[in-house]
């Protein structure tokens, strides 16, 4: 049986890695745990047992005999968990009519009606890659830091600022949601007609990926350090 000042002891693998490395150990669970934050928070984009596809379109939008059709939007509610968070990404199904190459863009707001409107920011853009497939996934990367409060209500909404071609949202009922988090009904406007509520249990076909609040990173230091210092321990 080995002594603790055996060398056969002191060249365990697992041991070695934990007394000569220290900062590398520490290194290592920061970078887990920062790579662990960024979380799918709402996730509506499985099929349910209903459907819908609302239209969105620019000004210069066409139907599918080239009469104009303009300035359709869409838009939908969301509101935050217990922390603040940060929305990084949001995905969404969207068909095409049309050659694919207007921009749908989207903007995010704080508002208690639709589709908000207070605190306006344009979240990013997104361009189908062309006419098929018809129906596509879309995705938008924040351009800038979106923070996000605490248990509170945000609005995206749905634009095209150029171009001709006719889009439909996808809507659905099978929303998967992160503690605390909710997602909000469809509704849509369009020129001559207030916004309304497309359906009481029909929501956009979205993906929401956010990272939300964590301890200060003095925090995580002294937690990390603890455990460091609890192996250390564990192996005398």
């Amino acid at each position: 049986m080995s002594t603790l000042g055996d060398s056969t002891y002191s060249r365990r693998p697992s041991m070695k890695i934990h007394l000569r490395s220290p900062i590398l150990g520490l290194a290592s669970l920061l970078s887990v745990t920062s790579e662990s934050l960024a979380t799918v928070v709402i996730n509506n984009l499985p099929f349910g047992t209903q459907g819908f596809a609302e239209s969105l379109s620019g000004p210069d939008g066409q139907d599918f005999f080239g009469d104009p059709f303009t300035d359709h939007e869409v838009a939908f509610s969301f509101t935050t968990g217990s922390v603040d968070a940060t929305l990084t990404e949001i995905a969404f199904l969207a068909s095409i009519s049309g050659n694919g190459t207007s921009p749908i863009q989207l903007e995010l707001s704080t508002g208690s009606a639709a589709p908000g409107g207070t605190n306006t920011i344009v979240f990013g853009s997104a361009t189908p890659s062309g006419p098929t497939p018809v129906t596509q996934l879309l995705t938008v990367t924040a351009g800038s830091p979106a923070m996000l409060l605490a248990s509170t209500q945000y609005w995206i909404r749905f634009t095209v600022p150029v171009g001709t071609d006719l889009y439909s949202i996808q809507n659905t009922n099978t929303p998967i949601l992160s503690t605390g988090w909710s997602l909000g009904t469809t509704w849509r406007s369009e020129p001559g007609v207030p916004w309304e509520e497309i359906s009481s249990v029909l929501s956009p076909r979205v993906r929401l990926t956010a990272v939300e609040a964590v301890p200060e990173p003095g925090t995580l230091l002294i937690s990390s350090t603890g455990l460091l210092l609890l192996l250390r321990r564990k192996r005398r």
